[in-house]
């Protein structure tokens, strides 16, 4: 397993800041294993014991290395170790750029994939999601930058960096850039980079003039930005569910995964989770399987 720290940790450790605020509380219940959900696990997994999962550790508060370089913290770390338990196996974790997730669990190397993975129609075609959490975007900007503001029309003819394989690039690509163009500006310019801290590393040293990130990631990130930057709320900014990626065929363990979340929705450790990482707002009513076409977005 390949590991690097990213810039975006290193800073971390710099400021000496601690992720995730709130210590599991002494009095609530150890999480049991539930022997029915176990059973129902395809047959490599309850025999090898391990679920192994891949992700892009590099994006807070989804997922970042501790001090360590090699210990996962992060809201979906603690919501995946929570399956684990539920459905008693391990969870094996493994980090690679995002491009590679869903590609890596179609070829069947991995397990599933969880990195804050936005739920749509073009990815529903290739794999399966079990959904936990909704995700809002914002634009990302320099504080210093005062000519974007809440209209659309103030991203046309600038440049934007976007993580490969992200829908950030769809945002620009199908909603953003053809708006500009239906009313007469330039198209906004798109850098693509492979990971999250090129992205906000070419923002810093201002490469690009903004990007698209999850809303749940600018409290963090504004933390420790090396320039201070600031957030601004389009009226064009999709929505979307976010999900645990699985194969198409393998439904014995999107529904043994679906099952764990039920779970911990009705134990109240998923609010624990959400709680613990200031993510209130983007909590899902109720877990759902495919939900971008069995329950859409109103």
């Amino acid at each position: 397993m390949r590991i690097k720290t990213s810039l975006l940790h290193a800073m971390l450790l710099c400021t000496g800041l601690a992720l995730g605020g709130v210590a599991r509380a002494a009095d609530v219940p150890p999480i049991a294993m539930d022997s029915a959900l176990h059973e129902q696990l395809p047959a490599n997994i309850k025999n090898r014991g391990v679920i192994n999962l891949v992700t892009d550790a590099h994006y807070p508060p989804c997922e970042v290395f501790a001090d360590d370089n090699k210990t996962m913290v992060g809201f979906e770390p603690d919501l995946w170790n929570a399956i684990g338990k539920v459905l008693g196996v391990g969870i094996n974790p493994v980090s690679i750029d995002f491009a590679g997730l869903i590609p890596g669990v179609k070829s069947g190397r991995y397990d599933m994939a969880m990195e804050c993975i936005s739920d749509s129609l073009e990815r529903e075609k290739q794999v399966t999601f079990v959904n936990y959490a909704y995700a809002t975007n914002e634009v990302y900007t320099l504080a210093s930058n005062q000519s974007i503001v809440g209209d659309p029309l103030s991203l046309c003819g600038l440049k934007v960096g976007v993580q490969s394989g992200t829908d950030f690039e769809h945002a620009i690509s199908d909603i953003f850039s053809p708006n500009c163009v239906k009313n007469g500006k330039p198209a906004i310019k798109v850098t693509t980079l492979p990971s999250a801290d090129a992205v906000l590393l070419a923002l810093y040293a201002g490469r690009i003039d903004f990007v698209l990130n999850d809303a749940a990631a600018a409290a963090e990130i504004k933390k420790v930005a090396p320039h201070p930057i600031r957030t601004v709320t389009m009226p064009l900014m999709p929505k979307y569910y976010l999900g645990i990626v699985v194969k198409p065929d393998n439904q014995a363990l999107a529904q043994s995964l679906l099952g764990a979340l039920k779970i911990l929705w009705a134990n109240g450790e998923y609010a624990r989770i959400m709680k613990k990482w200031d993510l209130e707002p983007v909590m899902l009513e109720q877990p759902g399987i495919n939900l971008f076409t069995t329950r859409p977005m109103q």
